[in-house]
């Protein structure tokens, strides 16, 4: 099994590896499948795409973030504190530049804070600083790769090189990995590089976004040739060398060949994704043999353009291009609208419940008669907010319910008078009634339940918050049964509470009628009980009276009975005013709690419908697009109007998913349990999850009820063609030869430099050689038409086409094109990209901004990108015929009657070597003035410079020799300041000053 790396650095880097981790998860289900084996490194200097709960890593309700030891966040690095102690970080010493300069940069910049800010020495600068983080997670990766049995392994570095972190980071990286794992045949590494896209989006270019794609692409091909061996930023090695830094590097853009442009934020990193994966996971299992040999460019001759005399290796070639485009039947794709449309359907559901049988669960809610639902009987005692319950006649909280002493108020007062008779009985006749009712008041003050009436309902009402969340614990818990059973929706439950809130505060303003009434009975039976006693009071002692007083004590504590209720009554109402405000404050946060979940819940049901909406939309094929998607949409939306309007089915899944929700919820599950447990996001991811297993579970038993019906998902491509062209051969080779047409690579090659020739490009050796591979699924059950398949691919283009055959996607075919050995130059955005540089670097700030762009010096240290012009062998080699001229090497001589200057040098024993020609004057040499000869004009030069003008005194002399020169010209001239020839030799004459005054 081969071991893969993929190394991001940056933000582009980061969505390259999110993208990779999402195909890969959407195709296995698992991040880890057997079939590869891939670890990850992701460098940034910002944790926006690091943090555990980012969504942007989310497919389908599962989040395929990297793990703390796959990240490596590049932060928190104070410059200026080291620029001060600069000799105490050899890491950074060497290369850091001015500190003056620095510091006037750093002035405007919270750099604890900053990122790479589009400076590319400075995101150097932050890898520096963590890049011992940077190896131990970098070999912690490979370690754990080769524990699988293998001990080779690809690193693949991905990148942008347009910002400060990751284009500023990547020329160490890669010196690292090479120094770290220096057999470059069993620890490959292949850089993908996004260069600049000429229109970047608002925002994006904040000064340097174009000249540090051009600084990266000179210091890549320097590395490459290795004329850059950069300095090693751990600060344990002077240099690094790297004589083999990389065996190839892709570079790609935004646009392909075509003149498809695509997002550089969302499809570019899915097209470089698509293309790790089908060299990563797509042919595992095969051979692809091929492609090695293109990434290790050894299917012609990788050898670097050089300079003009050939000594100096300038332009390597060990560059390449992709192109990538699928056919495929987008089974994600059409899971994902199936998904979306049972979560739409569940959401609808858990949020309205309302069901039509031509449309499935509906966006409004049903009609229901709340009003008069709250005030049945049965819901009055099953809620605890009957009468009887709000005066405390009966019991509310646990302990009062099951207290067997606890009667209700009536019944109360009625079984103690019969006893308090029978106790009366038993004293004289006369004192009956006095004895009766001290006996009741002593029940109504002291006794009552143990309290007497007045404290005890004094008592409760300092308890009335207990009693209040009790009632709303008992309502609650029936309502989440009613939404947990299907039978209610959110917006229902919000209703129910909609009434039962007015019927409360309908009966908080009846209280204080009813404590009025309650008095007013008291008063009348207190009426009745003064009345018997007096005409108590009149009855003597004769005999046979004694059955008239019976009957008056009876009578007596019928009236006290009565009394007694009411007075108990009067104070149970006070208790009740008082619980209604606190149960209507309970159920006012119940409801706030409920509105949250259907709001929530409402705003998903908007999520599914936008994701809706962004899937199946084709309205017909773009044969351009990277995925060109084959298939009928209008099939896939009909299948899901089928399967929503299915009330077996989507009552089932809706249970399924109220189900998993629940499951979040643990043993008490409450609407504020609800929203504290299922934020949206967690929501979103839940619906999405079961959802989708519901839907091709649905979609499968849908296909094997009707075999007639075309399956949407698990579908082989070929097959698929099959069923389409099979019956038209031409039709399907029309549609072969234009999809291959289309199938370009994402840059786009400038042909006058691809046939370019010049002193250092080696004639006769093929550049820019272009192979076109076809992965086709394995399809045994159909090998005639696999057959005609194959042949219709070969016969689409120019050139050997390469098929290989797969059997990790069924549902799609692959094409891809790699072009390999060719320079930079030949890339069209090069020279975009070198022009844009090199206005940034011309302005008034010009040395900050090569500071800022370019990882160590100015970057003219570094060969240049493209083989010089004419007029730039001129510009480029005037200062060095000045100075040929001045110290002697040129020299005029009469040859055949005229007068010649000759380029005179010696051999390396000192001899003289044959002189070369140059032109009748100065200004003839340097108008005829060839590459071959700059360089040996400029050998000659720096020889004599370091040799013959060491000290102050002769380096000046040289110097006003070089000004007369530029003077006789001018005089030559007529004196005119502004003719063209003056102004070149003006500027040779400081370019050759400078030159002599270089520090040797």
């Amino acid at each position: 099994m081969n071991n893969h790396l993929i190394i991001g650095l940056g933000g582009t880097g980061g969505k390259i590896i999110r993208a990779f981790r999402k195909t890969l998860f959407q195709e296995f289900r698992s991040l880890k499948p057997d079939a590869v084996n891939v670890g990850y490194l992701y460098v940034d200097s910002s944790d926006e795409m690091m943090r555990i709960d980012d969504p942007s890593w989310k497919t389908l309700g599962t989040s395929v973030q990297l793990d703390m030891n796959s990240q490596c966040l590049v932060r928190e690095a104070n410059l200026g504190a080291q620029l001060d102690n600069i000799n105490n970080y050899p890491g950074i010493r060497d290369w850091i530049g001015d500190r003056a300069t620095w510091r006037t940069i750093l002035s405007g910049m919270d750099v604890t804070k900053a990122a790479g800010g589009q400076k590319r020495r400075l995101g150097r600068f932050l890898f520096a600083c963590r890049v011992s983080k940077f190896k131990e997670l970098l070999n912690l990766q490979v370690s754990a790769l080769q524990s699988c049995g293998s001990v080779a392994v690809t690193f693949h570095v991905c990148t942008g090189l347009a910002g400060g972190t990751g284009s500023g980071s990547v020329i160490d990286t890669i010196a690292q990995i090479r120094d770290l794992y220096s057999d470059n045949a069993n620890y490959r590494i292949l850089v993908y590089a996004l260069l600049p896209e000429t229109h970047p989006k608002a925002n994006w270019d904040t000064g340097n976004y174009h000249a540090n794609g051009y600084a990266a692409l000179a210091e890549l091909n320097a590395l490459s040739v290795g004329a850059y061996q950069p300095y090693d930023v751990a600060g344990v090695k002077k240099r690094l060398s790297t004589s083999d830094p990389f065996n190839g590097c892709y570079f790609f853009t935004n646009e392909n060949a075509n003149g498809l442009a695509v997002d550089v934020d969302t499809d570019v990193p899915n097209i470089v994704a698509d293309f790790l994966y089908q060299k990563i996971v797509g042919v595992s299992k095969i051979s692809w043999p091929s492609l090695a040999r293109l990434e290790n460019a050894e299917n012609g001759d990788s050898s670097p353009e050089t300079d003009a005399l050939g000594r100096n290796k300038e332009r390597g070639k060990k560059f390449l291009a992709f192109g990538i485009k699928r056919l495929a039947i987008p089974d994600d794709e059409i899971k994902e609208y199936l998904a979306y449309s049972f979560a739409r359907q569940a959401a609808l559901q858990l949020a309205f419940n309302s069901w039509q049988d031509a449309q499935g669960f509906l966006d409004e809610p049903k009609n229901v008669d709340f009003a008069t639902a709250v005030r049945q009987r049965e819901c009055l005692q099953r809620w605890r907010i009957s009468d009887e319950h709000l005066t405390l006649s009966v019991g509310i909280l646990p302990e009062e319910i099951k207290d067997p002493h606890w009667k209700p108020i009536n019944q109360e007062w009625a079984d103690v008078m019969p006893n308090f008779k029978s106790l009366v009985r038993e004293e004289k006749e006369q004192v009956w009634l006095d004895e009766l009712a001290k006996m009741c008041e002593q029940r109504y003050e002291q006794n009552y339940r143990g309290l007497g009436v007045r404290k005890f309902y004094e008592t409760k009402l300092s308890a009335r918050k207990e009693h209040a969340r009790e009632i709303r614990r008992v309502i609650e818990n029936d309502l989440f049964d009613e939404w947990r059973n299907g039978a209610s929706s959110m917006h229902d439950i919000g209703r129910h509470l909609d009434a039962l809130l007015a019927f409360l505060n309908e009966r908080l303003s009846a209280s204080d009628e009813k404590v009025a009434q309650a008095r007013q009975g008291e008063e009348a039976a207190g009426q009745q009980v003064a009345a018997r006693a007096r005409e108590w009071a009149h009855i003597g002692l004769i005999g046979g009276l004694i059955g008239r007083r019976n009957n008056l004590l009876d009578a007596q504590a019928a009236s006290l009975q009565e009394q007694l209720t009411y007075r108990t009554r009067t104070e149970a109402w006070i208790f009740a005013k008082g619980l209604l405000e606190e149960l209507i404050s309970e159920i006012n946060s119940l409801k706030t709690d409920v509105g949250s979940c259907a709001s929530m819940i409402s705003e998903a049901v908007k999520d599914f419908e936008d994701s809706l909406g962004e899937r199946c939309s084709d309205e017909a094929q773009d044969l351009r697009m990277q995925l060109v998607r084959f298939y009928d949409s209008n099939a896939v939306k009909e299948v899901a109007r089928m399967l929503t309007r299915d009330a077996g089915v989507q009552a089932g899944q809706a249970a399924v998913v109220r189900a998993a929700l629940l499951q979040q919820l643990g043993e008490n599950p409450t609407f504020a349990a609800f929203n504290n447990r299922i934020p949206k996001q967690r929501f979103l991811d839940i619906l999405e999850k079961n959802c989708e297993r519901s839907a091709v579970e649905a979609h499968n038993n849908l296909m094997a009820e009707d075999k007639n019906r075309t399956p949407l998902l698990g579908m082989n491509i070929v097959e698929k063609l099959y069923r389409e062209y099979g019956g038209s051969t031409e039709q399907l080779k029309k549609y072969i030869i234009d999809l291959v047409a289309r199938a370009g690579n994402y840059v786009t090659f400038e042909p006058l430099e691809c046939t370019k020739s010049a002193p250092g490009i080696r004639a006769g050796v093929p550049t820019c050689i272009t192979t076109f591979t076809v992965v086709l699924p394995k399809t045994p059950e159909n090998p005639q038409f696999m057959t005609t398949l194959k042949e219709m691919f070969q016969g689409a283009r120019d050139g050997q086409v390469e098929i290989l055959e797969s059997d990790v996607k069924k549902n799609e075919i692959t094409l891809i094109s790699i072009t390999n050995l060719f320079p930079i130059r030949f890339l069209k955005a090069a020279a975009f990209l070198r022009d844009r540089h090199d206005l940034r670097v011309t302005g008034p700030d010009g040395s900050r901004v090569r500071l800022e762009i370019y990882t160590e010096g100015d970057g003219t240290q570094f060969p240049k990108i493209f083989a010089a012009s004419e007029g730039e062998v001129v510009a480029e080699g005037l200062p060095f015929v000045l100075l040929g001229k001045c110290t002697g090497i040129i020299q005029a001589s009469r040859m055949n009657g005229a007068t010649k200057l000759l380029l005179l040098t010696k051999d390396e024993q000192g001899f003289d070597n044959t002189p070369i020609q140059l032109g009748a004057s100065i200004r003839e040499s340097a108008e005829k003035i060839v590459p071959e000869n700059v360089e040996k004009i400029r050998d000659a030069v720096r020889q004599s410079l370091t040799r013959d003008f060491a000290n102050d005194d002769k380096r000046a002399e040289l110097s006003k020799l070089i000004v007369s020169e530029v003077e006789s010209i001018k005089a030559e001239l007529g004196g005119d300041v502004t003719d063209p020839t003056y102004q070149r030799f003006l500027n040779a004459g400081r370019a050759a000053v400078k030159l002599i005054n270089q520090p040797r």
